[in-house]
């Protein structure tokens, strides 16, 4: 099964795409990608139109 979880390190949130796998008969959670923080660290300047 493949969920995404929401990690807080240093106060910051940042995204996981999880996997809970079957070994040896014990469930194991396996991160399959980093997917970035949840809010962007730096604002999108405006393009200025000319």
């Amino acid at each position: 099964m493949v969920y995404e979880e929401i990690k807080t390190i240093k106060g910051r949130q940042y995204r996981y795409l999880r996997e809970s796998v079957r070994i040896d008969g014990r469930v194991v959670h396996r991160t399959v990608k980093y997917l970035g923080p949840v809010e962007p660290r730096y604002k999108p300047q405006k393009k200025k139109v000319v």
